[in-house]
C-alpha cells in the first residue's frame, strides 16, 4: 500500500486545485547554505588566480586580503589571528578540539544538535566534560561555570532556531579558553570577540557565499595556550598550521571576497541584523494566531535573529507537503533538522527578501489545510 501512495501522488499533485496565491520570487529558505544576494553575479568573480599555484606570492597576497577584510567587516580585534582551514565550519572545529583540548574539563552548553556533536567529538577524546543540555526550547544552565574549565558552546543553533544571546555569565577573569561556534552569528551579530578566545565558523550562512572552508578566530590568550601536539594528522593540527593546511578552492575564495564587497556595499552588519529582525517579525506575526505551528523556542529572547523553528502543533502529511512545496518551487529545504522534531525551519537572512517571506506563510497556511490529517 505504501508503494501505492507514492506512485499515485504526482497525480494527485497534478489534479489539485492550486489556490491564487503569488509564489515568492526565490524558493531558496534554506539554513545554510543560504540564497545568494540579488547583487551576486557569475561574472564579477575575480578569475585571475584559478588555476594558479596557491602559494604563489600574489595568490597569498590575495587570500590574505580577503581574511584582513573579513576581519574589518566583523570588527575582530587587529590582535586576533585568523586562519582557513578546509571542512566548512565542521573541519575548523575538529581542528579545535584535537588541537587545544585535554588539559582541563570541559564545560559543553548545548541547546542545539551541533552542541551534541562537538559533546560527542570530546567523549571520543576521552575528555572530562561538564555537560549542560537542553534540548527541549530553553537553554541550559549557564550558572558557576569553574572559572578554569574550557567552555565550548554554540552561539545561534540552526538546528533549534535558538541563540545563547550573550555570554555575560562568564566572567572576564574566566582562566579557561572559550570556545565558540558562530557560523549563524558571524556576519549577523557584533560578536564580542574580546570575550571569546576561539571562534569558528564557515561563510555559507549570512553571505549566502559557497560553502568548503572553514574559518578559526584565535585571541592572545588562545595562541599562547597553542603547542606542539605529537601523532595529530596535520589537517587537524593549528600548531602546524603553515598559512594553508591544503590545497584551497580559490573558486570559493572568489566568491567569498565577492559576497564580502556585497555585504559590505549595503551595510554590513547594522543593514545585516536589521534586515534579519524585520523579517523574522514577519514570521512571529504570522505564528501567533496559527493553529498548526509554534515557536520551539519558549522565550523570545533566545529566539534566534534566524532561523526560525517552528514545531507543528497539529498532524500533518508534512513528507508530502514539504515534497509539494518543492516540486512548485515555493520553498525548498524548510523542513527540520533531521534529528530535531518535526516542524518547519525558515531562513529569514538579510538576503531573504520580506515579500517573498510573506508569500511563503500564505502559502503554508493554504498547505496546512490540505495536508493536514
Amino acid at each position: 500500500m505504501l508503494g501505492c501512495i507514492f506512485y499515485y501522488f504526482p497525480i494527485i499533485l497534478s489534479i489539485m486545485t492550486f489556490p491564487d496565491l503569488k509564489k515568492p520570487k526565490s524558493p531558496n529558505f534554506s539554513s545554510g547554505p543560504t540564497k545568494k544576494p540579488d547583487e551576486w553575479s557569475v561574472n564579477d568573480l575575480n578569475t585571475s588566480f584559478f588555476g594558479r599555484y596557491h602559494r604563489s606570492n600574489d595568490v597569498k597576497k590575495f587570500i590574505n586580503d580577503v581574511l584582513n577584510k573579513l576581519k574589518n567587516i566583523l570588527n575582530i580585534p587587529k590582535n586576533y589571528k585568523v586562519l582557513l582551514f578546509p571542512g566548512s565550519c565542521s573541519g575548523a572545529m575538529e581542528a579545535v578540539i584535537w588541537s587545544f583540548l585535554g588539559n582541563k574539563i570541559v564545560t559543553a552548553l548545548i541547546f542545539d544538535y551541533w552542541g551534541v556533536s562537538w559533546y560527542e567529538d570530546l567523549l571520543k577524546l576521552n575528555l572530562k566534560v561538564d555537560l549542560r543540555k537542553n534540548l527541549e526550547g530553553d537553554l541550559p544552565d549557564l550558572n558557576n561555570i569553574p572559572k578554569n574549565n574550557d567552555i565550548i558552546f554554540v552561539w545561534t543553533g540552526t538546528s533549534t532556531g535558538m541563540t545563547i544571546n550573550n555570554i555575560d555569565f562568564i566572567k572576564s577573569s574566566h582562566d579557561g579558553l572559550v570556545i565558540s561556534d558562530v557560523t549563524s552569528a558571524a556576519f549577523i551579530e557584533d560578536l564580542p570577540w574580546e570575550k571569546i578566545d576561539i571562534s569558528v565558523f564557515s561563510w555559507q550562512k549570512a553571505l549566502g557565499s559557497e560553502s568548503q572552508h572553514g574559518i578559526i578566530v584565535m585571541s592572545p590568550k588562545a595562541m599562547e595556550r597553542l603547542k606542539k601536539r605529537n601523532k595529530l594528522p596535520k589537517v587537524l593540527s593549528i600548531y602546524d598550521h603553515d598559512f594553508l593546511v591544503n590545497t584551497p578552492s580559490l573558486l570559493s575564495i572568489s566568491d567569498f571576497d565577492l559576497c564580502l564587497e556585497i555585504f559590505k556595499k549595503k551595510g554590513g552588519l547594522k543593514f545585516s541584523k536589521k534586515t534579519c529582525i524585520k523579517n523574522r517579525i514577519i514570521l512571529e506575526e504570522w505564528a501567533k494566531e496559527n493553529k498548526f505551528i509554534s515557536f520551539f523556542c519558549k522565550k523570545k529572547k533566545y529566539r534566534a535573529f534566524t532561523p526560525c523553528f517552528f514545531i507543528f502543533k497539529k498532524e500533518l502529511k508534512h513528507k508530502q507537503m514539504f515534497s509539494f512545496l518543492g516540486k512548485e518551487k515555493i520553498a525548498f529545504d524548510i523542513a527540520n533538522y533531521r534529528k530535531a522534531k518535526s516542524g518547519i525551519r525558515i531562513w529569514n537572512g538579510s538576503n531573504i527578501k520580506k515579500n517573498d517571506l510573506i508569500a511563503l506563510t500564505n502559502w503554508l497556511d493554504w498547505s496546512f489545510n490540505y495536508f493536514r490529517l
